[in-house]
């Protein structure tokens, strides 16, 4: 399974047209926001809220899949050399984004499970605990599904925790890469065994080694997520045709 096959999931599409049909019930364009003067009937506001979930969750798994082209996307400018910026701090800022971003995800699969089963839990207190131990999600395979997408980001949930709450990434071969990169041509001078242009193409076979390496590890955990992520949304499709069935009933 692609991305782009997670885009044309029925959950997606069917919540796209049912969110549109909902909106365009109460006289508002795509561009509209709802505010404190909309009033929306719960199927309304039942897929209003999902659709806004699932596409927030695609969003992110996107932005996953891009982190992985702007890893080997640097173009010096003259800007970006002003400002000090090196190739060191892009890859640096790159890997750490992909990092808090992967890990992330879960948290929105955890808010569009909440929507879908429509629980109406506060956001704030949405965790994998309180969702998973939910009666009507516990009852499903739902939660089999969920686990299988921890267990794609399972091996970097740590790193993500010391990025976001100890210090920045700690990987030997980029912080070397780091301290070559610290030089410039005055700074490195001609006294040195080497010359400035031996460090400059030292460091530059040392970037497409890391890069290579990373964004193959990327790439594998990204496939693996998109599988993950087609197998829940296979699950939250029939409790959202479920749901949608009871709440027209009610409306």
């Amino acid at each position: 399974m692609t991305l782009d096959d997670l885009h044309q999931h029925s959950l997606f599409k069917e919540t796209v047209q049912d969110s549109i049909a909902a909106q365009e019930a109460l006289g508002l364009k795509l561009t509209d926001d709802f505010d404190e003067n909309t009033t929306l009937d719960e199927l309304q506001f039942y897929v209003t809220r999902v659709a806004f979930s699932l596409s927030h969750t695609l969003a992110w798994a996107q932005q996953l899949h891009q982190a992985v082209h702007f890893m080997t996307d640097f173009r010096y400018g003259k800007k970006a050399t002003d400002a000090g910026v090196k190739k060191s701090h892009h890859l640096l800022y790159n890997v750490e984004n992909y990092l808090i971003r992967m890990v992330s995800v879960y948290d929105r699969c955890l808010q569009l499970t909440n929507a879908v089963f429509h629980i109406c839990m506060s956001d704030d207190l949405v965790n994998h605990g309180a969702i998973v131990s939910n009666l009507h999600v516990s009852r499903t395979e739902v939660p089999k599904f969920l686990k299988a997408v921890k267990k794609a980001i399972k091996d970097e949930e740590q790193e993500r925790h010391k990025l976001v709450h100890r210090h920045s990434h700690m990987d030997p071969e980029l912080r070397r890469i780091e301290l070559l990169y610290m030089h410039t041509k005055e700074t490195w001078g001609t006294d040195r065994k080497y010359p400035y242009e031996v460090l400059v193409r030292t460091r530059g076979q040392l970037v497409k080694k890391f890069t290579t390496r990373r964004k193959k590890e990327f790439e594998t955990i990204n496939a693996e997520l998109v599988n993950a992520l087609g197998s829940l949304f296979d699950g939250l499709l029939v409790e959202y045709r479920r749901q949608k069935a009871r709440l027209k009933k009610l409306v």
